[in-house]
């Protein structure tokens, strides 16, 4: 291995920690300088929001009372249907009238703790060489 290698790796990581905190400070520096517009936009998302559940209620109202879907200014009502039921029901259900629904998932972490160390015929353990570069570099 090189030393030279090792160096430039030392020195382009030092340059990029230097630069990361450049634009930490220059982020700092800037929600300093932009800080009442920083906080005008806050307080405009939480009026947005304010409107927009009042916008929601109204418009649930008119639905209730219309029947209406397509409200004013493009606003529109879905109707959505959620499912509440017992799983084990379910998947006695599925397995008798709907095998297909059901899916069988292997348990890979504990699966491969095991076949590590054992032998199974159809499991072919292949080794990797792995480089590890330490946070710091002495040379």
């Amino acid at each position: 291995m090189k030393q030279e290698n090792i160096i430039q790796l030392k020195a382009t990581r030092t340059n990029l920690d230097d630069l990361k905190v450049e634009l930490a400070e220059k982020k700092q520096e800037f929600e300093e300088q932009n800080s009442e517009l920083i906080e005008k936009i806050e307080k405009t998302t939480l009026d947005l929001n304010g409107c927009i559940d009042q916008v929601k209620v109204s418009a649930m109202e008119e639905f209730r009372e219309t029947g209406e879907k397509k409200l004013l200014g493009g606003i529109g009502i879905r109707i959505l249907t959620s499912l509440k039921y017992d799983e084990q029901a379910a998947i006695d259900w599925a397995d008798a009238k709907m095998p297909v629904a059901l899916k069988t998932i292997l348990d890979k972490k504990q699966f491969e703790t095991y076949a590590k160390s054992t032998d199974l015929d159809f499991v072919k353990k292949v080794e990797s060489i792995c480089v590890t570069i330490p946070k710091v570099i002495e040379i």
